[in-house]
């Protein structure tokens, strides 16, 4: 399962040193070719060579970022119009033993009333065991199993409920460990570690008030 997301990260991180070295190159040959420039053309073309940091631009209504981050869990939220509330959900990714993110997962909070108080997708890999379920155990606490929903051509997906009582073992827990398993090896369900570190003030920064 680990080779249905790596090699595209590896390919990409591999690739854009060998481009920079090529335009780098490019550069050096060009700039012994040329003849001596006026000294605002020299200025001009360092400015275009080593540019100055810019400020993030602020957020428009209606488009999504990254609004805070506590530990290993990511804020992020639809910029609503003014005077109305934001959309915000908690985003994680889950790792195997190697540090490889196999698995993401994002949380929502629910209205008040329900018996799920926090609503959950977890992508997995394509070839994800369906029948096998997702299993998630929170330090020696009895394991929660919850099934996938649908895949598409990108992953397959659990989408699925938790509860209040779900919600606190993750605030006090030390560790998370979510299993899956796959239809190549079906006898060797992969662990993945879903970090606490943070959740619970990601989840008060998200909670209804």
């Amino acid at each position: 399962m680990k080779t249905t997301l790596i090699p595209f990260a590896l390919a990409a991180l591999m690739a854009a040193p060998l481009a920079y070295a090529q335009e780098t190159t490019a550069e050096t040959d060009a700039a012994q070719t040329q003849t001596e420039a006026p000294a605002a053309e020299e200025s001009t073309s360092l400015d275009n060579e080593y540019k100055v940091a810019e400020e993030n631009a602020a957020p428009e209504e209606g488009q999504g970022y990254l609004r805070e981050e506590h530990g290993e869990w990511q804020v992020r939220c639809i910029k609503a119009v003014e005077g109305e509330e934001e959309e915000c959900r908690l985003f994680n990714l889950l790792k195997d033993e190697d540090g490889n993110t196999i698995a993401q997962l994002d949380m929502q909070a629910l209205p008040k009333g329900g018996k799920a108080v926090a609503g959950v997708d977890l992508a997995t890999p394509l070839g994800s065991l369906l029948t096998a379920q997702v299993v998630m155990k929170v330090d020696s606490a009895k394991a929660k199993r919850y099934p996938y929903t649908w895949c598409d051509n990108l992953g397959c997906y659990a989408r699925f409920g938790m509860t209040a009582a779900e919600i606190n073992a993750l605030k006090a827990g030390n560790k998370a460990v979510v299993t899956i398993a796959s239809v190549t090896a079906p006898d060797q369900p992969l662990g993945l570690d879903l970090s606490l570190s943070g959740f619970t003030a990601a989840w008060n920064a998200i909670a209804p008030k």
